[in-house]
């Protein structure tokens, strides 16, 4: 089964569930605490996706780590998702539970390419002029990259917003090279 399909269904399942027991936003608050540990710790994914211990070790071993800091109904999704051979997805299926929990309460999530970074009140007004046009807010994951050479480049989703430097720069290249000489002022 493709990792699409396995992180849509869990992602999903956890949606549904959290919203019918209405602690949505709990379950966001404790799944995007899992999903940090297990990104910044990730020994963790490699004991869990360790062959030699079973599934009802691998739980125990979640159960200490996350039993008193989480919900019941979060820690019992891992539980679930560990006894069916899951353990892989599930830093996707989190994620993309996240996704689906935010945009439930209208917050999306946009990725912001910079060539620097910038002071936070750049990305709070950016997220505020995006709201006025859209009508929607957004959650910024900020991505650095000199190659750009100035300026910002949105990704929501299928959607780009380009205003970098670079891809300015490029238009005016292929402006130049399509344009008559005497058009811009040579040899004329």
């Amino acid at each position: 089964m493709s990792v699409d399909i396995v992180t849509d269904k869990y992602s999903t399942a956890i949606f549904e569930l959290a919203q019918e027991q209405q602690i949505l936003e709990q379950m966001e608050t404790d799944l995007s605490y899992v999903k940090e540990v297990m990104d910044t710790q990730p020994e963790l994914g490699t004991l869990l996706l360790y062959p030699a211990l079973d599934a009802e070790a691998k739980c125990n071993v979640l159960a200490k780590i996350f039993g008193e800091a989480i919900n019941t109904m979060a820690l019992n999704t891992l539980f679930v998702m560990v006894k069916r051979g899951r353990i892989r997805y599930i830093q996707s299926a989190i994620a993309e539970f996240i996704n689906k929990a935010r945009e439930a309460r209208g917050i999306f999530s946009a990725t912001v390419t910079v060539s620097e970074a910038m002071p936070d009140e750049i990305y709070t007004q950016l997220a505020d002029k995006l709201k006025a046009i859209t009508g929607k807010q957004y959650i910024f994951t900020i991505k650095v990259d000199p190659k750009i050479l100035g300026g910002f480049i949105i990704q929501i989703g299928d959607t780009r917003i380009d205003a970098s430097l670079m891809r300015r720069m490029e238009d005016l290249k292929k402006y130049l090279l399509k344009s008559d000489t005497t058009e811009i002022g040579v040899n004329g």
